[in-house]
């Protein structure tokens, strides 16, 4: 009995130890980040071009653009078509010229829960707390030659790993796994080429792993803080 007492303490104030690792170790991320400066935005464009092993040498460009807690947009053009993706509180639309569906369909309940993080503009560990979202320290893991420190988040339907350089506490890579229709899906990005922004240090580099189009590169060029946004953008137009 004394036995298996000391064995369940001794279980607890692991976990214990592990939540308060996990929590010192994204304070220090956030801080380091200028995290808190996120609450003077309440809204962020984003433009990029894209390099991806399955279209390789064409010109792809990118544009991202999101309301805090409320709507988001991208669009991916190449070769005179445009492909757009748009969530819009609980709903969502999209267009696939490339697969030949030229006018917007309705997204799934899925496809839309696994894309409302585009709305959540500070990112997952911004107020992680206030939002439900609970850490576990895993340990370290080898990120192109850096021994990175690796944190689980759980949210909900959705579990994200974050790897952490050591020295400057940036995140260097992210593994997002969740099911949508019925599929489990694994997104692992790459961050790198930080720069600081409005007091904000951004990836301005992202390197996809795998996806549909295969390896995929994303080069931010340009970031724009509140910028004036017009609402029918997320509207979805008439057929």
């Amino acid at each position: 009995m004394k036995k298996t007492l000391f064995f369940a303490v001794s279980l607890f104030f692991a976990a214990l130890g592990q939540a308060q690792n996990a929590d010192e170790i994204v304070a220090k991320h956030l801080k380091a980040t200028g995290a808190a400066n996120w609450s003077k935005i309440n809204a962020v464009k984003m433009e990029a071009t894209i390099s991806a092993e399955a279209a390789a040498g064409m010109s792809i460009a990118w544009t991202m653009i999101a309301e805090r807690d409320k709507a988001a947009r991208v669009d991916v053009s190449v070769m005179g078509m445009n492909q757009v993706v748009v969530v819009n509180g609980d709903k969502g639309w999209s267009t696939n010229p490339f697969a030949g569906q030229n006018d917007p369909e309705p997204m799934t309940t899925d496809q839309v829960e696994a894309m409302k993080d585009m709305k959540d503009i500070d990112g997952t560990l911004v107020g992680y707390k206030e939002k439900g979202y609970t850490l576990e320290y895993v340990g370290t893991e080898d990120v192109e030659g850096t021994e990175a420190i690796k944190i689980k988040v759980n949210k909900g339907k959705r579990i994200e790993y974050v790897f952490f350089d050591p020295a400057n506490y940036y995140e260097i890579k992210n593994i997002a796994v969740e099911e949508v229709d019925g599929q489990t899906v694994e997104n692992s990005t790459l961050y790198s080429n930080f720069k600081t922004q409005d007091g904000i240090v951004m990836p301005f580099t992202m390197q996809q792993e795998g996806g549909p189009m295969g390896g995929a590169t994303v080069s931010l060029t340009t970031i724009t803080l509140n910028p004036k946004l017009d609402a029918k953008v997320f509207d979805t137009p008439a057929k």
